[in-house]
């Protein structure tokens, strides 16, 4: 029988909502707790249900946006200054000469002090496309894990995360209903996706979601909604799921 984990989104919201907070996750994998993005208000996020800096051992970028990574400053100068220790950062390959040269060097580069570059502050793993890693526990294989590219912003990287070969998060991306059936035919039995109740070009829509067949639908697990929807009911969102901030589901 395959190890249960646990995963928690810190937030359902989309990058303006201020009371659901952006769409982060937070897995806890054999007891060790690892990031899936970290926002501008991931660790506010945190702070509200008594977890800090200390208690993460990692976290998984999925792109450059503010949402999903405007809180890697914080954790940076938090490590170097405060805690003393550098957290792990798994990051997909295509992001190398960006995320450091073209977003976070303007704040933490300081070569008086020996930071010059992105391991200056943390345990740096760059990962290919396919390639598994491990949010790993200790000795412990962990939990694994692959990215998938998938479209989000058009000309911008974004990518998705497979997870123990049963999950798939979508992070942000615009809908592709061929992609969810390839992936349900090879074995994903859960979905976390992305929606917009309202129109928005680069995020799965609702009614976009409601149109794909029950056997994926009954699957979908929505974040990125924004503020709690009226809708709730299964026969309106046509047996798929709402996910809450700040309640953990196994998997």
């Amino acid at each position: 029988m395959k190890q249960p984990f646990l995963m928690m989104m810190l937030g359902v919201g989309n990058g303006f909502c201020k009371t659901t907070y952006h769409n982060n996750a937070l897995i806890d994998a054999e007891g060790r707790l690892f990031l899936i993005d970290c926002g501008a208000m991931a660790w506010q996020s945190l702070h509200e249900i008594g977890l800090g800096f200390e208690d993460i051992e990692g976290i998984f970028i999925t792109h450059l946006h503010y949402d999903h990574c405007g809180g890697l400053e914080e954790a940076a100068l938090y490590g170097a200054y405060a805690a003393g220790r550098k957290m792990k950062l798994w990051l997909p390959a295509p992001l190398k000469g960006l995320i450091w040269d073209k977003y976070l060097s303007g704040t933490l580069e300081n070569k008086a002090e020996g930071r010059a570059a992105l391991d200056d502050y943390f345990e740096v793993h760059w990962v290919e496309e396919g390639e598994r890693f491990s949010f790993s526990a200790g000795s412990s294989a962990g939990l694994t894990a692959r990215w998938l590219q998938t479209r989000h912003v058009p000309s911008k990287f974004s990518c998705s995360l497979i997870m123990d070969e049963r999950l798939f998060y979508s992070s942000d991306m615009q809908a592709d209903e061929e992609l969810l059936r390839t992936l349900a035919e090879q074995g994903i039995e859960t979905f976390y996706h992305d929606s917009s109740f309202i129109y928005n070009p680069v995020h799965a829509g609702l009614e976009e979601l409601r149109e794909y067949p029950e056997e994926i639908r009954s699957r979908l697990y929505l974040m990125h909604y924004g503020e709690v929807p009226a809708i709730q009911s299964e026969q309106e969102l046509r047996g798929m799921k709402l996910l809450r901030q700040h309640e953990w589901l196994a998997w």
